[in-house]
């Protein structure tokens, strides 16, 4: 079962960039991996799926779905972290999840604390999100996208600015995610996020899709995601980053 399927979506902004004829599908379960350059057109991809901003032309199903046209049909399915996390800085990260928390009618009130936990901020829940470090506000982002526990994560440069530990901690999040079978989107312009927890790759480059693969395709053929998305980055002469 298809829980994404873009056909032909194509975005162009009045300052430039923007995405062009993108098609893709994610089936149930597998966690997909958006690699490229900033720049590339991923977030632009995940926004529209996310129904926060609508394409000049293509199709976009989410369940089944379009998430512009439907949003209460799907939104209450999808859990995401998309660009800059969100919150509002005058409140404590428990006052900013018990918000989400009440949108969501099935989401139990000792969830709050139980994200805070996994995501390690347990004993800064009644800290002003202002006062957070980037890396804090990255963890809360996270945490406010599993809060509901969504068939659908789309997760925008998760890991972007922490440390290792902080990195390995959320990969164990991610793969807790995995074991009951949500539907991951993780974009990045790292080889070894999308190496370490995707089940496929599409590689972005300038708008457009330059190439897919699962993992077992991409190590049967290339060896790994990496040597496989090198082949797919400007005949391999200027490869994504691999390292960070």
């Amino acid at each position: 079962m298809n829980v994404v399927v873009l056909e032909r979506l194509t975005k162009q902004y009045k300052t430039g960039g923007g995405i062009n004829n993108v098609s893709f599908s994610i089936k149930k379960g597998e966690t997909c991996g958006l690699l490229g350059f900033r720049g590339s057109g991923k977030t632009t991809v995940m926004k529209i799926m996310a129904g926060l901003t609508r394409a000049d032309s293509g199709r976009t199903s989410i369940f089944g779905k379009d998430p512009g046209k439907n949003p209460e049909r799907v939104l209450g399915k999808m859990g995401c972290l998309i660009e800059k996390p969100g919150g509002y800085p005058y409140l404590t990260a428990i006052q900013n999840l018990e918000i989400i928390r009440k949108l969501y009618p099935g989401c139990p009130r000792a969830a709050t604390e139980y994200v805070l936990e996994q995501v390690g901020l347990a004993a800064y829940q009644n800290v002003r999100v202002g006062t957070y470090t980037p890396a804090m506000k990255q963890r809360l982002g996270l945490a406010m996208a599993i809060l509901p526990e969504p068939e659908l994560l789309i997760l925008d440069e998760p890991f972007r600015g922490l440390a290792a530990e902080e990195k390995n901690a959320l990969y164990g999040i991610i793969r807790n995610q995995q074991k009951k079978e949500r539907t991951i989107v993780i974009s990045s312009t790292l080889f070894r996020e999308i190496d370490l927890l995707c089940t496929n790759a599409l590689v972005m480059r300038n708008g457009t899709v330059t190439g897919k693969a699962d993992a077992r395709d991409a190590a049967d053929m290339y060896g790994g995601f990496e040597a496989y998305c090198v082949s797919r980055t400007d005949a391999g002469k200027k490869a994504v980053p691999c390292t960070g």
